[in-house]
């Protein structure tokens, strides 16, 4: 078996694994590329994703990740374990302790997040991400699908007619998701859990919203994400999401029209 097809395999057997240990419903396929590879692909790399969205859920739940199997050099950079990046230095993964096949060298420290070959990302720290994405709220301003060459499709909120574009601000340590509707003068709010996880960049919110976050500044936050509409892009495999940072000022004034609660 060529070597890329070899740690494939291997990881894909390591990501069951973990989602058996953790009760994830998995679901995977053979892989259908001819010839040898790098070890990893699009399609990899979205069973990654899935994975690490789970388990921060279960986190954020008080639930332990149960990581059976990996050695504890992988847990230590959990982004990793999931990924063909779960490799030494020499390419080789860690099963069970040990290198397969045994082979010397060491785990790299993890410091960015990989979405496929064309989306690469720096790690934003914890400390660096909240006090801006808690301060002010953020208001989606646009949306793209993403092909597997990196490549993106139309700006799509442009094009459907009444779309409202998600409107959020950290309150009291939860997301405040103020929503309208445009068949009726309705305006509400709902309370919602969030979760970061500043290993994998994860940005989960409630059962509504699950990303990685590209970049975060005073002006604007890139979010990556599952398609907005497959039915519309059935190649394409991530959407990107793009919000602007208001101001207290903008958000007071959400408030102020959101003044109803959801049930």
């Amino acid at each position: 078996m060529e070597r890329g097809k070899q740690v494939c395999k291997i990881l894909k057997d390591i990501r069951k694994q973990i989602a058996e240990e953790n009760n994830i419903e998995f679901i995977t396929s053979e892989c259908q590329h001819k010839g040898d590879c790098a070890g990893t692909c699009p399609k990899c790399e979205a069973e990654v994703r899935y994975l690490e969205s789970q388990l921060a859920r279960r986190r954020s739940a008080g639930y332990p990740a149960r990581l059976a199997g990996v050695s504890l050099g992988l847990a230590a950079v959990a982004p990793a374990l999931l990924s063909c990046d779960a490799l030494t230095t020499t390419g080789d993964p860690v099963i069970d302790g040990e290198m397969y096949p045994p082979l010397s060298g060491d785990i790299p420290v993890q410091d960015s997040v990989h979405l496929g070959a064309d989306l690469v990302f720096e790690l934003i720290a914890l400390d660096k991400f909240m006090p801006v994405f808690s301060s002010g709220g953020w208001q989606q301003t646009e949306i793209y699908d993403v092909y597997p060459n990196g490549s993106l499709g139309e700006e799509i909120m442009s094009n459907i007619d009444g779309y409202t574009p998600v409107k959020m601000a950290v309150k009291d340590g939860q997301i405040k998701n103020y929503r309208s509707y445009n068949a009726e003068p309705v305006h509400d709010y709902s309370m919602m859990e969030f979760n970061y996880d500043e290993w994998a960049n994860g940005l989960w919110i409630g059962n509504l919203y699950d990303f990685t976050v590209a970049s975060i500044d005073d002006t604007e936050m890139v979010c990556y994400g599952p398609v907005f509409s497959q039915q519309w892009a059935p190649e394409a495999f991530l959407g990107k999401y793009v919000f602007k940072h208001v101001s207290d000022e903008i958000v007071s004034e959400w408030d102020e029209l959101h003044s109803t609660l959801a049930e």
